[in-house]
């Protein structure tokens, strides 16, 4: 970890992240770091807790300091900390992710002369109708509340997908000219899912799960219909992930007399080789802003069965693909049933990960970037050099 004082060179875009302890959004946000940062853009990380495995996914060469400096920096101390990173650095751009991360920024933002302010980008990763109610931490509850003041401060609001945009412009008062779209996230670059479809050995009586053990993940509605699905078929389900939900997922498996074939094995820093070994994936969240480990499922080849959650899902699968209602554990085991009987077009399914790249997400948030006025001298994508 590195304190402001040793990071030098050009005026850097710093990728704000909340922890790296954490789940997708950490993971994403350090992924398009590493991508704009192979695209040449002069990136720098900042973390309010810099301890935690996610660290080492960051890509050599790419400056980190804790705003901590070395201890873990609460959300009320956190305003001045971002105050003190941008005078001192003086950044083009600062990006943060998260409903608390991004109000922290946005508020941060209002204490710098608006002449030495760097541009605000915030990322939306979350559903946020659903997440201001029942996101996991109540500072992003907290933050939801804020954000219809604070969001619309920012220079750009982005969203992988049109359906938060939409809610964002609605109900969060963010200007349409200000709210963007991408399209697709930063889950994979281009050569990780190259490396996926090289042939590997499946189990074929593996059900795969991934996600923090909580509430809008409804991993006991996923229970409930593997408990279904196991009178008729002699499978095993593994949920991997960590969070509050455990005890209570524990006494349902245990309830449902299911300890012989349930497993909950906890945090997986990289589960894509797991998920390469499974013959279904069953995402049963109740919300979802994208959902970044079903692309991971695409990417190994593996079968997706989800809830027509708001609002991932429906964007990464496409309206032809079959969604079962959130909450219903019948209808999940019927879908999970059929799932298994239905022939499985592998390459398909690897060309439709393929539109969530890092290369692709990087260029899209690179041309947003560009239109923001940043990066005249970063070469783009298409541009070729001598």
């Amino acid at each position: 970890m590195l304190g402001v004082d040793a990071i030098a060179g050009d005026k850097p875009v710093v990728m704000l992240i909340r922890a790296l302890d954490g789940g997708g959004a950490q993971r994403d946000a350090i992924e398009l770091a590493n991508g704009l940062h192979g695209a040449g853009w002069p990136v720098t990380i900042a973390t309010l807790d810099g301890a935690g495995p996610l660290g080492a996914r960051i890509a050599p060469g790419i400056p980190v300091f804790d705003l901590g400096q070395g201890r873990k920096l609460r959300m009320a101390r956190a305003v001045p900390a971002l105050v003190a990173m941008m005078k001192t650095l003086r950044p083009a751009a600062v990006i943060a992710s998260e409903a608390a991360g991004n109000c922290l920024l946005a508020f941060a933002a209002t204490r710098l002369d608006r002449a030495k302010r760097p541009k605000i980008i915030l990322r939306e990763v979350a559903a946020p109708l659903a997440a201001r109610h029942a996101d996991p931490y109540w500072q992003n509850r907290l933050a939801y509340r804020l954000a219809p003041r604070l969001y619309p401060l920012a220079d750009r609001v982005v969203s992988p997908g049109a359906a938060v945009r939409d809610e964002l412009i609605a109900r969060f008062g963010v200007s349409p000219a200000h709210a963007v779209s991408l399209g697709t996230n930063a889950v994979l670059s281009a050569a990780r899912l190259q490396e996926l479809a090289a042939p590997a050995s499946r189990a074929s009586d593996l059900i795969m799960a991934i996600g923090r053990l909580s509430p809008e993940k409804d991993f006991a509605t996923l229970i409930k219909a593997f408990a279904m699905v196991r009178r008729t078929r002699r499978l095993r389900l593994h949920i991997l992930g960590e969070g509050s939900e455990r005890p209570a997922l524990e006494r349902l498996v245990g309830k449902l007399s299911l300890h012989d074939c349930v497993d909950l094995p906890g945090f997986v820093a990289d589960p894509l080789s797991r998920l390469q070994g499974a013959r279904l994936f069953v995402s049963s969240s109740r919300h979802e802003g994208f959902g970044n480990a079903i692309v991971e499922a695409l990417a190994c080849g593996t079968p997706v069965v989800a809830t027509d959650a708001p609002h991932g899902p429906r964007e990464i699968l496409g309206s032809g693909h079959p969604l079962v209602p959130v909450g219903d554990p019948s209808l999940l085991a019927e879908a999970i049933l059929e799932a298994l009987d239905r022939p499985v077009d592998r390459q398909m399914l690897r060309h439709r990960a393929a539109d969530f790249t890092t290369e692709r997400t990087v260029e899209a948030f690179a041309a947003m970037l560009l239109a923001l006025g940043l990066g005249a001298d970063i070469p783009h994508p298409h541009e070729k050099t001598s």
